[in-house]
């Protein structure tokens, strides 16, 4: 027994029956196993005790003290977790609430259908339902912001007892003003952008007042999957929501939802993220931030267990570069190559088994990666002496580098490994590229024999109008595709322009037989496989073709 507390009317019970309480809570703490026992006196007759818990055996008090653990790190952590409202200063289009508002993590409800209902009918899939009173004012306090003329809604946390603040860099993103508000009530209503990141949706605002409670950063590198995890935000405007779950997965990459952006590697979870919870911080089970809340996987725009975290690491680092940038953002290198991930399609390549690395898949004229000549089918193994196996690994360390600098690739070409020095350009704003024109069909040359892959290749020169309208370019071009084959399952069409076979250029029907043959001769097994660098309307890719075995 650690606390029991006896509740009496001292003048009706009397000092005797305050006795008889007081010894009651003493054992029903001590044979429960609990934490705090109430008693209340009511009337002359019995004293009326706590009820007497339907389950008590050491898993239940195990249970308790985990529940208790989750109810510290709120109590410590909340209080520095900080509402974020931004107004950009145009009015919305949207005529009132029954239209579904631009949600943190992308669109709203499935179809434009309003997310709140989506979130009603979640209740009504369990035969509950809020009552309209409950509807409304859900409604009134999501809505509130959304309103105000282009007002985004966010959560952020503050992390710096000089009032400084980690969030979300689309939380902020083109506000006119910025107001934070503080679980203790009070606002400030001219917070400062001092930097923002789009690229990894990391950005700093800054408060001044006294007494600021703050958060305590932790390590997200000693994450590991099936930690708890305790997400704390404004989901709806719903001020200071606690939820838990695990890390359900770490390193991971999910460029449908991130589009260019490189957050790095995301923690995953299952912890309940919804709209508003964006910026606000993912909680180890000892109360210390190992991430910034920031999507969701969704078909609704609600959660469906599936929410992913910046790291902490990440977004330490960019707050940094951030606060040191006189023009809070930051610079990064910029190479000026399409990647792709090695992986397991090494034999496919030519490359022995088990080759890992990063592939060049298009290098960008007037580039550092074309002043350097890379070329494509290269494969990056290393950057300025560090192994990398991902194209992402590789992204982060060139956009890591000081711009103007110069870096040092380690590549496969051919047989052959070689460094390769590069002078580092800075990233710029992505336009438009100019694209090649699509391969024309028409006055197509006699098509060779099929080959192994089901297709027929001519040599690209053959047509001089398509070969004049695709200067610079060198390949063979498709000039049919059988039904049913290798080809057609990979999604080759006629008019594709196959330029590499594997790593290797081809320009004759002979030279793709060869390197097709070659690669197949070098892997055992029902099913070998064959990477095509193709040129399908400028844009440029590797394509795997799978062959069975009695197709070969």
């Amino acid at each position: 027994m650690e606390v029991y507390q006896v509740m009496k009317d001292v003048k009706r019970a009397g000092g005797k029956r305050a006795a008889v309480a007081a010894t009651i809570a003493a054992a029903l703490a001590a044979g429960w196993g609990l934490k705090s026992v109430q008693v209340v006196a009511q009337g002359e007759g019995t004293t009326p005790v706590a009820a007497k818990p339907v389950v008590a055996t050491p898993a239940t008090r195990d249970a308790a003290s985990m529940q208790n653990a989750f109810s510290d790190v709120a109590k410590a952590v909340e209080p520095a977790v900080v509402t974020i409202t931004t107004e950009a200063g145009r009015a919305r289009t949207s005529s009132g609430p029954g239209r579904a508002p631009s949600s943190p993590f992308g669109g709203g409800g499935e179809g434009g259908r309003d997310p709140l209902e989506e979130f009603f009918e979640r209740f009504r899939d369990f035969g509950m339902e809020p009552n309209s009173y409950q509807k409304e004012e859900l409604r009134e306090r999501f809505y509130k912001t959304q309103q105000r003329g282009g007002g985004g809604l966010g959560s952020g946390m503050i992390y710096r007892n000089d009032g400084l603040i980690l969030t979300n860099a689309h939380v902020v993103q083109g506000a006119k003003t910025v107001t934070v508000k503080l679980a203790d009530g009070r606002e400030f209503k001219k917070a400062r952008v001092l930097g923002s990141d789009e690229r990894t949706d990391v950005a700093v605002v800054k408060i001044d007042g006294p007494n600021l409670p703050t958060v305590k950063l932790g390590d997200s590198k000693d994450v590991n999957v099936g930690d708890w995890a305790i997400a704390i935000g404004n989901p709806f405007n719903l001020t200071s929501t606690l939820t838990v779950g695990v890390i359900s997965a770490t390193a991971r990459e999910v460029p449908e939802l991130t589009g260019n952006r490189s957050p790095g590697d995301f923690l995953q979870t299952d912890a309940s993220i919804n709209p508003g919870n964006s910026g606000g911080p993912l909680c180890d089970i000892y109360g210390r931030v190992v991430g910034i809340n920031n999507a969701i996987y969704s078909r609704s725009g609600g959660n469906m267990g599936i929410g992913f975290a910046i790291p902490i690491n990440v977004a330490r680092d960019i707050a940094d570069r951030l606060l040191k940038s006189p023009n809070g953002r930051i610079a990064r290198g910029y190479l000026g190559v399409k990647i792709s991930d090695v992986d397991d399609r090494a034999a496919g390549l030519g490359l022995p088994e088990g080759t890992k690395g990063v592939l060049v898949e298009d290098v960008s004229p007037n580039t550092p990666a074309s002043r350097a000549k890379l070329q494509e089918g290269d494969v990056v193994t290393k950057f300025n002496g560090q192994t990398v196996t991902k194209s992402s690994e590789l992204q982060r360390l060139v956009g890591d580098a000081p711009v103007n600098s110069t870096a040092t690739l380690t590549v496969l070409r051919g047989d052959k490994t070689i460094d390769v020095k590069v002078r580092l350009d800075e990233l710029k704003d992505e336009g438009e590229q100019p694209t090649t024109p699509a391969p024309s069909t028409e006055n197509d040359s006699p098509a060779g024999e099929p080959t192994a892959l089901g297709l027929k290749v001519a040599p690209l020169s053959s047509d001089k109008a398509l070969s004049n309208r695709l200067k610079g370019v060198q390949g063979v071009l498709v000039t049919d595709v059988t039904a049913d084959s290798a080809a057609a399952t990979a999604g080759l069409t006629k008019g594709d322009v196959i330029e590499r076979v594997g790593r290797t250029p081809v320009t004759t029907a002979t030279e793709f037989r060869n390197a097709v043959q070659t690669i197949l001769g070098r892997q055992a097994g029902e099913e070998k496989n064959v990477l095509l660098y193709i040129n399908r309307r400028g844009e440029r890719a590797y394509i795997t073709v799978t062959v069975d075995k009695d197709k070969q």
